[in-house]
């Protein structure tokens, strides 16, 4: 850690005295430096630290001083940062109002990102006008705050422009929509966008959004278990390529996997095998987790051990083939994963009864890592589509 100034320095001192000189200089003298560095820093200071700098800080400020917040708010940090956001509620009145406004309109980014949130708490229709803009935004933090703020103002206008947004042909534009609708938080419209994610080129980019904007305890009082289980398929789906692993500790894997073993459906079981070998790889090859810090590869360690201990299903995993095609698709993966040959005759029904040409490939494609064999004339006599013929005769 490399605290650049004086201020900074002495604002974290065990010594209190000198600590709360620190920070009355920073705002007396609006040391933007030394504020500066402490956001850069707060990754690595501890809880109480950080706790005692926002404490010192509120004591502080006053009226004369106050307007070094706003060039303190060009520097945005969610630890160090919830000072200013603090310091505004309790100062908060009609002039600095105005002034919060003219951030809104004049402000960076990170003052815009401050602003947004304190009209979270005071609702002043005059700022309206910009988080309706700032809402569908470039800048991603800016636009999720910009949304929460919205739903505290309950603005009906935005929420149906998102839903508008979502019948354009361009899937960005939906994306954008999608976000917007995560972060304003509204249960029923959570239900819609999980119920969609299969049609959804971001699926496990939404996922990940929903998780990071809503914890467990939310899901499961608004979310059915086959909606959680949905979302959280998207993640570990797409890991480790598509998904950081460090979500892995993010979103408590370990935790979700642990219930999910205490209550197994063909659906579960199948995620549960798919984190188990995804946990396997990336804890034996370092590849994957060169870059992470110990807390997160210490987790990824740790569910790995779990998951050493629970046997997998295969036949439980076969009734997935009754689902939809994606899950099917998945549920034929796991299983190739796995190695399993207790699958074949489940496979080779689903085979002789599918006139998907996606699933009658994935089939072919399972027989042939497994090494058993299909009747390659009823796939052909099933399949119309050129391409799909093309990589179905690669299996045989």
């Amino acid at each position: 850690m490399n605290l650049k100034t004086q201020n900074a320095k002495n604002l974290i001192s065990k010594d209190e005295k000198l600590s709360k000189q620190a920070a009355q200089d920073i705002l007396n003298q609006t040391d933007i430096k030394s504020f500066k560095t402490l956001c850069e820093n707060s990754i690595f200071l501890f809880d109480y630290v950080v706790n005692k700098i926002v404490k010192n800080l509120n004591l502080a400020t006053n009226t004369k001083n106050l307007n070094s917040t706003f060039e303190f708010a060009k520097y945005y940090d969610d630890k160090i940062g919830c000072y200013i956001n603090n310091i505004w509620q309790k100062y908060a009145n009609e002039d600095l109002t105005d002034a919060i406004l003219e951030l809104l309109q004049k402000g960076t980014d990170n003052q815009k990102i401050y602003a947004v949130k304190y009209f979270e708490k005071i609702n002043d229709p005059l700022a309206l006008e910009y988080l309706r803009e700032f809402a569908f935004c470039e800048n991603e933090h800016l636009q999720s705050v910009s949304a929460v703020t919205l739903r505290a103002f309950n603005d009906k206008f935005s929420h149906d422009k998102a839903f508008l947004m979502l019948k354009n042909d361009d899937e960005f534009i939906k994306y954008k929509a999608i976000k917007f609708l995560i972060n304003y938080g509204i249960s029923e419209d959570i239900k819609f966008i999980i119920n969609e994610l299969d049609n959804n080129i971001f699926a496990s980019n939404i996922a990940q959004e929903i998780l990071y904007a809503h914890d467990y305890i939310f899901l499961k009082k608004y979310l059915s278990f086959e909606q959680i289980l949905n979302l959280y398929d998207e993640i570990v789906s797409s890991y480790p390529e598509d998904t950081p692993l460090e979500t892995i500790l993010d979103f408590n894997l370990y935790g979700f996997i642990y219930e999910l073993a205490q209550n197994k459906t063909s659906y579960s079981e199948r995620i549960i095998a798919d984190i188990k070998n995804i946990t396997c790889i990336t804890s034996s090859n370092t590849t994957y987790t060169y870059d992470l810090d110990k807390e997160h590869l210490y987790e990824i360690h740790k569910l790995n051990n779990y998951l050493k201990n629970i046997e997998t299903d295969i036949k439980l995993i076969t009734k997935e083939f009754d689902k939809s095609q994606k899950r099917i698709q998945r549920a034929l993966n796991c299983i190739v994963n796995i190695g399993n040959n207790s699958a074949n005759s489940d496979i080779k029904t689903l085979y002789e009864k599918t006139f998907d040409p996606l699933i009658l490939c994935e089939c072919a494609r399972a027989a042939k890592s497994l090494n058993f064999s299909l009747d390659i004339k009823i796939g052909l006599s099933k399949i119309r589509d050129t391409n799909a013929m093309e990589l179905f005769k690669s299996y045989f």
